[in-house]
């Protein structure tokens, strides 16, 4: 909390001596995740198997306050993340799922007309992960239990054009989670002891944003009219 308490007091000092234009909107988008592969350990002859994880697709919506400044911006977000994948076991399909509260910090630089690049932190607020079929076993304390709090790096690049953004954006975790026993139910997913193998948490997202207040003096309803008035950034 001081690191992100000390980028804060940072951003806004930069704000106040250089800005030039305040936006704020509001975003919406979907992604994938990558997490890590599944070992069923050897059961009852049964040679072992590695299960890995299939991508669904998950969701995301949030809100943003950027300061423009010549090429440069500054963006912090604060976003809701849905998290989804699926492993396809022997006998049924076990869904993972997962949540977030995210507060990214980018800084980005506009390198053509339309397009600019950015990276930065995020700061990760995570609720339960759950996996179907895990149980609480004398083996296992059921899981995954994976670390609630956690920092992750953002490479991006956005195309904009009148009040709208379109942005790609790759995320990748600091650090690896522990590898992890889990005890499945066996009569139902045809898993029984299995190693959750550790990984680097992986996000791939595309969202969309929209300009809802610029300090430019354009105006949300500007977009309707001619290109004159269209409140362009650029």
């Amino acid at each position: 909390m001081r690191t992100l308490y000390l980028i804060t007091v940072v951003f806004f000092c930069c704000s106040k001596m250089f800005s030039q234009e305040y936006v704020f909107g509001l975003k919406g988008g979907l992604n994938t995740n990558t997490i890590g592969d599944i070992y069923e350990r050897p059961y009852q002859g049964d040679p072992g198997i590695t299960y890995q994880p299939e991508k669904d697709m998950g969701y995301l919506l949030g809100a943003y306050f950027m300061v423009e400044f010549n090429k440069f911006f500054i963006r912090p977000e604060l976003n809701y993340v849905s998290l989804k994948n699926h492993y396809d076991f022997s006998r049924k399909k076990a869904n993972w799922r997962t949540s977030k509260m995210e507060v990214p910090l980018l800084f980005g630089v506009k390198i053509l007309k339309p397009v600019a690049i950015y990276v930065g932190p995020s700061f990760n607020f995570y609720d339960e992960t759950i996996l179907d079929g895990v149980q609480e076993t004398t083996f296992s304390d059921g899981g995954p239990d994976l670390d609630r709090k956690t920092t992750s790096l953002n490479f991006g690049i956005m195309a904009r054009y009148n009040r709208f953004s379109l942005d790609l954006r790759y995320e990748v975790t600091s650090k690896k989670t522990e590898e992890e026993l889990l005890d499945i139910i066996n009569s139902e997913y045809g898993v029984n002891l299995a190693d959750l193998r550790s990984y680097k948490h992986k996000i791939l997202s595309l969202s969309i944003s929209i300009d809802i207040f610029r300090t430019d003096g354009t105006k949300l309803s500007d977009i309707f009219k001619s290109n004159k008035y269209c409140g362009c950034p650029y």
